[in-house]
């Protein structure tokens, strides 16, 4: 079984808006491969031979809770279709700025939801910010997977001071327990080399969604053909890469006994699945 541990596709009524604004906001440096409708998402599932993928929703407002968690449920439930139902793990999201984030938190937990998904610039939150620990220690306890942006983002040029490597470790240092899902090779774009490596002594999990433009550069070659196999997870970031190359380029840096693990055996522990 594979498992893309980070994708996204958005209701049809705005995804075409949505797709079409972020491309506009990164300025041509990177094209979706998907048009980020659910139908289409699950198209390249099908044909790129990925079974199951998580669904990363972002609350960039507090109010935004209850529309995520009515489309999380709508895919859960087969109203969305039989396919979106095998096929996609929806994880929700809250906002640190939400008086209600906490109970929100349990909302998720008390409804089975598997995890949520952040993303500190999107957010403007910190992740080495003690503000936000309490929401942290809060998803430790109900055993939630995070699954969080980190490093650089392409949408925010200049940025690398609220969720690299760095401000990783602060987090994990002083919130224990953590299901935590480093995204993007743990943030190491844009950062020294071997900033990452400690990430695994702390319990993080790195997932491999890099820009592909990306792919062949030293460091992102260097984290996948070295991390420790138990700590790393498939991810594609789709519409942003493509799943089919996103499997050979990972298929071509892990050895062939470490493939099960990584591209599926990883996830289902994590996620309960």
């Amino acid at each position: 079984m594979i498992i893309d541990v980070h994708s996204h596709h958005f209701p049809d009524s705005i995804a075409v808006r949505a797709i079409a604004g972020m491309s506009h906001a990164i300025e041509g440096l990177l094209w979706p491969v998907g048009d980020g409708t659910l139908a289409n998402h699950l198209d390249h599932l099908e044909h790129d031979g990925i079974d199951k993928a998580v669904l990363c929703q972002i609350a960039t407002k507090p109010a935004q809770f209850e529309v995520l968690l009515r489309y999380a449920e709508a895919i859960r439930s087969g109203e969305m279709g039989a396919r979106a139902r095998e096929r996609i793990i929806p994880f929700l999201s809250v906002h640190p700025d939400d008086t209600e984030c906490l109970r929100h938190l349990d909302e998720i937990a008390a409804r089975g939801f598997k995890g949520i998904k952040l993303h500190p610039y999107y957010q403007n939150f910190r992740l080495d910010d003690p503000q936000v620990w309490p929401m942290f220690e809060k998803i430790a306890d109900l055993g939630l997977v995070v699954q969080c942006h980190c490093g650089y983002d392409i949408g925010y040029p200049g940025r690398y001071d609220a969720c690299g490597p760095k401000e990783v470790a602060v987090l994990l240092r002083h919130v224990k327990n953590l299901k935590f899902i480093a995204a993007h090779l743990g943030g190491c774009d844009g950062h020294p080399v071997h900033s990452t490596d400690e990430l695994a002594d702390l319990g993080a999990y790195i997932d491999t969604s890099v820009l592909m433009r990306h792919w062949h550069y030293d460091e992102p070659m260097r984290i996948v053909s070295s991390w420790p196999t138990e700590r790393i997870l498939f991810a594609t970031d789709f519409p942003w890469s493509s799943c089919s190359e996103a499997v050979r380029w990972v298929k071509s840096l892990r050895d062939q006994r470490d493939w099960d693990a990584v591209f599926g055996g990883n996830a289902r522990r994590l996620l309960g699945i």
